[in-house]
């Protein structure tokens, strides 16, 4: 990869960049790219091509409610801005 594509990769990612920083990075640019070059030649077999080795599950947990106290349910409304009934007023968060 050349200065001027190295700069443009800078500019895309409206990140600064000087003169000894572009050419230390087009060394290490290319450094990469000749390993992903020597990567290529590796013999696969019969190999799967595959994202990633770790295992696809699902992380995320049930979702569910949990019982409050009404104590600890009073005190989360009196500490909070503004409310109506057991319902907490916040900012909008989906722009019109």
């Amino acid at each position: 990869m050349d200065k001027e594509g190295i700069k443009r990769l800078f500019e895309l990612a409206c990140v600064g960049v000087t003169n000894e920083e572009l050419a230390r990075f087009q060394n290490e640019f290319k450094a990469i790219l000749e390993y992903a070059a020597k990567l290529k030649e590796a013999p696969l077999g019969d190999l799967p091509p595959t994202l990633s080795m770790a295992p696809r599950t699902n992380v995320s947990r049930e979702d569910r409610s949990v019982p409050v106290q009404d104590e600890s349910l009073e005190l989360l409304i009196s500490q909070f801005p503004e409310s109506k009934e057991k319902y907490l007023k916040t900012k909008n968060v989906f722009k019109k």
